[in-house]
């Protein structure tokens, strides 16, 4: 259900998602193990090859993340980006200043307004909260 939009993405806009989280994990300087496992998930999830995952990240530094951005035109899919970016941005519960810069450049390259991209976050931080009290609930502890 969650990732049903992931069938109706193309493969351009999959790599184009995949350029655009690498980018994001770079760009705090502090590649946290949490987020390689998103991105191994995340390309997982997409059906991508690990050799164009490691191509991707071998070229990080030069992938112009809001040209790519401009690439999704389909507002769902947008949405979707923005979704998966807080995610990324929030999983090491570090939200740094940069991950901000980019999430709201990414934003506005793809016409999406900034309280709909506040909006989003707060509902991903709400899921990591009920995530967490679920586990407290159903005692479990396994991450």
């Amino acid at each position: 259900m969650e990732d049903d939009f992931i069938k109706e993405l193309s493969e351009e806009e999959k790599v184009v998602f995949l350029k655009i989280f690498c980018r994001l994990i770079k760009s705090d300087g502090n590649v946290d193990a949490s987020e390689i496992q998103f991105l191994k998930a995340v390309a997982a999830r997409y059906g991508l090859d690990n050799n164009l995952v490691v191509e991707i990240i071998k070229k990080v530094s030069s992938v112009n993340y809001i040209a790519e951005a401009q690439k999704i035109t389909n507002r769902k899919h947008a949405l979707q980006l923005i979704k998966e970016l807080c995610v990324l941005a929030n999983i090491d519960e570090l939200f740094d200043d940069a991950e901000l810069d980019i999430l709201i450049d990414v934003a506005q390259a793809m016409n999406v307004e900034e309280d709909k991209v506040v909006q989003i976050n707060r509902w991903v931080l709400n899921n990591f909260v009920l995530q967490k009290v679920g586990k407290i609930i159903l005692e479990t502890d396994d991450d």
